[in-house]
C-alpha cells in the first residue's frame, strides 16, 4: 500500500532537486502540511520554565527540518520565546541562567536561530562563541566555564570525557553557521579538530572499545532531539566531505544493512513523547527518514 506523503515532504524534495517555486506555491504546501499542523499545536506548558521552554525547542529542531518554516508567523513568535527566556548574553540556557547551560543546548537552539534565519546575527555569534571557547573537542581537556549544570548533572558534560552528544550538536552549528556566514579560521580549525575527534571514534565507537558510545547511537530515529545517531552525524561528515574516510565505512555499513526489504529505512523509537510529533509512524516504511538518509548515501554511492 503506498504511503501518503505529507505537503511539506514534497516541498523539501523539490527543494532538494532545485526545482523553482514561488512565493504563494511554498506558502500552498506549509499550509497545506497536516504535519506542520500538529507541529504547530500549542504545547501544553509555559515557555518560562524548564519543560515549557525545551518543548518549544524540541518543536523548532523538527520545524528546522522543513524548509521555509521560518516564513511562519507562529514560528516567529516562538522564536522570539526561545531567545527571550534561553539567552544568557554568553550563549543560550534552558534555565535562562550561566548555571543551566548545557553544550548540547546551546548547540542546538543556536542551530535554530541559524536555520530559522534569525535576524540578529549577535545572537548567534553569542552560542558560537560559547563553542569556540568553552567546547572541549578531546579528553583531558580544562574547561573554564563557571556554570554548574555543565559539571554536575547529567553524567557531566566537560568532564575528562566530553558529552559526545554535546561534541556532536555543536560541530552541527559550526558547519550551519558556515553554509550561512562568514566562516573564520577560529570556526574552521575548531571544527576540523571537533570533526576527527568524531572521525576517532569511528562515528559511533567508544574509543576503548568496539561499543557504541551509547545505545540510542546505534538506533533508526529522526528528527533528532538532543540524543544523535549515527543518520546524523553521517549527515554532518557529508557536509564538510569527509564521508570518504575509511574510519565511516562501518557506520555506513551498519545503516545499509538497517534497510528494509521494500526500500525503506525506518523510525525505531523516539523521544520526549510528551512534546515531541514523529514524523514517520514507528517501525513502519519511513519516507521522511528515507528521504533524510538518501541525502548523504546517494552522495557516498556516487563517490
Amino acid at each position: 500500500m503506498e504511503i501518503e506523503k505529507d505537503s511539506a515532504l514534497i516541498l523539501k524534495e523539490k527543494i532538494q532537486s532545485n526545482e523553482k517555486l514561488s512565493d504563494q506555491q511554498i506558502q500552498n504546501f506549509l499550509h497545506q502540511s497536516s504535519l506542520i499542523g500538529e507541529l504547530l499545536t500549542v504545547p501544553k506548558w509555559k515557555p518560562d520554565k524548564f519543560v515549557g521552554l525545551r518543548a518549544y525547542e524540541w518543536r523548532l529542531l523538527e520545524l528546522s527540518e522543513i524548509p521555509y518554516t521560518f516564513t511562519l508567523e507562529k514560528v516567529k513568535e516562538w522564536l522570539g520565546i526561545l531567545v527571550k527566556y534561553s539567552n544568557i548574553k554568553e550563549g543560550f540556557s534552558l534555565t535562562g541562567t550561566s548555571n543551566g547551560l548545557l553544550a548540547c543546548h546551546n548547540a542546538m537552539i543556536t542551530t535554530i536561530l541559524i536555520r530559522m534565519k534569525y535576524q540578529n546575527e549577535q545572537l548567534i555569534k553569542q552560542g558560537i562563541e560559547w563553542i569556540l571557547n568553552y567546547q572541549n573537542t578531546a579528553r583531558n581537556q580544562d574547561c573554564s566555564w563557571k556554570g554548574k549544570d555543565l559539571y554536575i548533572k547529567y553524567g557531566g558534560c566537560m568532564k575528562k570525557t566530553p558529552c559526545y552528544n554535546g561534541v556532536v550538536k555543536s560541530m552541527i552549528t559550526l558547519t550551519e553557521y558556515c553554509r550561512n556566514f562568514e566562516c573564520t579560521q577560529e570556526i574552521k580549525k575548531k571544527l576540523k579538530i571537533g570533526l576527527e575527534y568524531i572521525l576517532q571514534h569511528y562515528v559511533f565507537k567508544r574509543l576503548s572499545s568496539d561499543q557504541p558510545v551509547e545505545d540510542s547511537i546505534i538506533l533508526n530515529f529522526y528528527p533528532f532531539t538532543y540524543k544523535t545517531n549515527i543518520i546524523e552525524i553521517l549527515n554532518l561528515l557529508d557536509l564538510n566531505d569527509l564521508l570518504e574516510d575509511p574510519r565511516c565505512k562501518e557506520a555506513i555499513n551498519l545503516l545499509i544493512k538497517r534497510q528494509r526489504s521494500d526500500g525503506f529505512w525506518q523510525s525505531d523509537t523516539s523521544f520526549m513523547k510528551t512534546s515531541w510529533i514523529n514524523f514517520d509512524k514507528l517501525k513502519s516504511p519511513g519516507l521522511w527518514i528515507s528521504n533524510y538518509i538518501l541525502q548523504f548515501l546517494n552522495t557516498w554511492v556516487k563517490s
